[in-house]
């Protein structure tokens, strides 16, 4: 059933001011009169009328509200005044021009993984895509069209099963979208590049005249320079897209890894020697290395290797001599390698995740600076990751997409985790002392893992592609109807 004007601007009438995303009290979101029952998919004509919410809609009294106002990351406690699931790209179009005809905030989300909660807004509007999952293959073309819903596990097993496969990140429940329009990285980027170079197009909404919204189609032959955006912009600067279109890739059986040590003394030799193998090896080697801190005392080298077991052996050689490691090797199905790997994101955290790019080797004091970190923190999840990089990454110049960072020889973002105020006190003190600490050693940061504390982050995020960006930005969206607190300015 459709939320009638009436009745929503019942809703938004207590917070005067809600244009500029004006926080308001639960119990103010939960004073409203009369309005029809929610939580159900809209009944519509052929011809819907944009003025009317449309979609599954969760308002603050229904018995479902906090399940659907949360993310992942429990840091932030939005409170929006509605969240409007939609289910098909005109519920989309819908929701956009009702926030503009009536000056109310909103913010696009889709798997709920925004690291810094940009995909919420208190006293505004949520639009959420997550309801959309299908998943369509042309195996003769070798393309597939993914609603914006659909999550990397979703879209990995669905091309799996037919020995394909697109790079991606691997944490299940992850939205594939989001992933791609900030770049994607994964244990195949260097045999098949970042997600977003494998993408051909893509339907979007964005702005239209004054008040209203329209459905576009993006690729290399129309609203090119959206494509290009859209291929590590980043999510929420430009429109809300709906359906992406992929190239797909042959992927035969692959070796999985897992390397565990558990005597944490180690932790400086091996990052020394991993930094000197991963970035360097075949394009076939991905890799990750997982150190924890001193309190927990594991160390953890996991990957996917595109060869031989023999050849790989080869390879993690030098990190298996060093102390006494649990090595498991098997030649499987890239399907069943990604699932092995694959972290989950079922319990929700409050969590803080910065990242950085290593353009050059760390010197042994770098390494030295690391292993001091992690053994301050006391435990609370804190750890680094890294992920090697480099071969297909780095043969797409760095202005063919707006993905920027393709010199680095790897990746690496540091965290923590905390449940009460004070444990929050302490995680977020020590990323950010590591952060200052990494500086002479690192470069820019991911967008897909963004920090709010970043003083220059179009810079950290998109260096020399930003100003293409910003042209972009102005001629689709001049009035920056679409944004955020890192989001793209216009000129």
């Amino acid at each position: 059933m459709e939320a009638t004007r009436r009745n929503v601007l019942r809703v938004l009438a207590v917070g005067a001011g809600v244009a500029g995303a004006a926080a308001i009290s639960p119990s103010a979101l939960a004073t409203y009169g009369d309005r029809a029952p929610s939580a159900t998919t809209a009944g519509r004509g052929p011809h819907p009328d944009p003025g009317r919410l449309t979609g599954r809609l969760v308002f603050p009294d229904d018995a479902d509200y906090d399940a659907a106002r949360l993310g992942w990351n429990r840091q932030f406690n939005p409170y929006p005044l509605v969240i409007v699931f939609c289910q098909d790209s005109q519920d989309v179009i819908n929701a956009i021009t009702w926030c503009r005809r009536h000056d109310v905030a909103f913010r696009a989300r889709g798997g709920r993984h925004a690291l810094e909660g940009w995909s919420a807004v208190d006293g505004g509007v949520i639009i959420d895509v997550s309801d959309m999952q299908e998943i369509e293959l042309d195996t003769h073309t070798r393309q597939a069209t993914v609603q914006t819903g659909a999550t990397q596990d979703q879209v990995v097993e669905a091309l799996g099963e037919q020995g394909l496969a697109i790079p991606t990140g691997a944490e299940v429940g992850v939205g594939v979208a989001g992933v791609t329009l900030g770049g994607g990285i994964g244990q195949l980027s260097r045999s098949l590049g970042v997600t977003s170079d494998s993408l051909a197009g893509l339907d979007i909404v964005i702005p239209d005249g004054e008040r209203g919204a329209r459905l576009v189609h993006a690729d290399e032959a129309q609203h090119a320079d959206l494509l290009w955006a859209s291929r590590g912009g980043g999510g929420g600067n430009f429109g809300i897209a709906t359906n992406y279109t992929y190239h797909v890739h042959p992927v035969s059986d692959v070796v999985v890894y897992q390397i565990t040590w558990d005597d944490w003394e180690h932790v400086g030799e091996l990052f020394e020697r991993w930094q000197r193998i991963a970035p360097f090896a075949d394009d076939g080697f991905g890799s990750v290395f997982n150190p924890k801190t001193r309190t927990d005392g594991h160390i953890y080298c996991n990957g996917i290797y595109r060869g031989s077991e023999y050849r790989l052996r080869k390879i993690i050689g030098p990190l298996i001599e060093v102390g006494n490691p649990q090595v498991i090797t098997e030649t499987t199905s890239y399907l069943d390698a990604w699932n092995q790997l694959a972290g989950t994101t079922d319990t929700p955290r409050k969590t803080h995740i910065p990242s950085s790019w290593v353009y050059d080797l760390l010197p042994r004091r770098g390494i030295d600076t690391i292993v001091r970190h992690l053994a301050e923190l006391p435990d609370l999840g804190g750890e680094i990751w890294c992920l090697n990089w480099g071969g297909a990454v780095d043969r797409v110049p760095t202005d063919a997409t707006a993905f920027f960072h393709r010199g680095p020889r790897y990746y690496m973002e540091w965290s923590g985790n905390w449940e009460n105020d004070e444990e929050q006190k302490t995680v977020m003190a020590w990323t950010e002392q590591f952060r200052q600490a990494l500086l002479p050693y690192v470069n820019g940061s991911y967008v897909n893992v963004p920090d709010s504390s970043i003083g220059d982050w179009a810079t950290a995020y998109y260096g020399d592609n930003y100003p293409r960006l910003r042209e972009i930005k102005t001629r689709y969206d001049p009035h920056e109807f679409f944004q955020y607190e890192q989001s793209i300015r216009p000129h």
